[in-house]
């Protein structure tokens, strides 16, 4: 397969590393008559790739867990509350339990309704991509829904804007999965440039006080995405 002149090659940040020495191979392929500048790629190729998987980059893996205790199996480290009226606890009831043995139980029991969460900070790049996913139980009418949120912070910590899962809105006995981006795949969510923490939510809303049935959450997941850039080839065929 020859690049025509002017093409170009979408390039995902950390999927590049699995790819750049393919499309290198291509490329030198495609510059075969000019061998000196063909070499002269591969080698600037695996210079860059070596700079990306380089442990001082300074940038997670691609796809591993950010957050700390994300499925609660070291109780309530790493996560907070709000406001402080909120119940925060874990349990290890099988019914409530999505994986191992924790989860997060979240109510509110001083007849107040409204907005109750708890959260972790996360470091992140700003203009990269991240995902967020975790499993939410709401068997209570009480509450009106649960849902997943993401907060992106500036470094005077302050709300530059957020992302929300789809709602849980339904009662049933079950665990059921939300994600941020909604569609649960894709290339996730990006960070505005000037953010640098992520605050990562598990919501729930009282429409009804001191509800019977906390809403749970389990197996969270906030993963590093990369940045997405489109680099122009412009090559000439022979």
């Amino acid at each position: 397969m020859l690049f025509q002149p002017g093409s170009r090659i979408r390039l995902p940040f950390f999927s590049f590393p699995l790819t750049a020495g393919l499309r290198c191979c291509i490329l030198a392929h495609n510059m075969r008559k000019r061998t000196l500048l063909a070499s002269l790629i591969v080698w600037l190729c695996s210079l860059l790739l070596a700079a990306l998987v380089s442990p001082s980059s300074g940038r997670a893996s691609s796809g591993s867990n950010l957050l700390q205790n994300p499925g609660f199996e070291e109780g309530k480290e790493g996560w907070s509350k709000f406001p402080s009226a909120a119940t925060f606890v874990v349990t290890d009831t099988t019914q409530y339990v999505h994986g191992g043995r924790w989860a997060a139980s979240l109510n509110r029991t001083d007849w107040v309704g409204g907005e109750i969460y708890i959260y972790q900070d996360v470091p992140v790049l700003g203009g990269q991509f991240y995902s967020l996913s975790g499993w939410a139980y709401k068997n209570d009418s009480g509450f009106s829904c649960a849902k997943l949120r993401i907060e992106w912070k500036d470094a005077a910590l302050q709300t530059i804007n957020d992302e929300e899962s789809h709602l849980l809105a339904e009662d049933e006995d079950a665990y059921h999965l939300l994600c941020i981006p909604r569609e649960c795949n894709g290339d996730g969510v990006q960070a505005p440039n000037n953010a640098v923490k992520a605050r990562i939510e598990g919501v729930a809303i009282i429409v009804s006080p001191n509800p019977p049935t906390p809403v749970f959450f389990d197996d969270l997941s906030f993963t590093f995405q990369g940045s997405k850039v489109y680099l122009p080839l412009i090559v000439k065929n022979y």
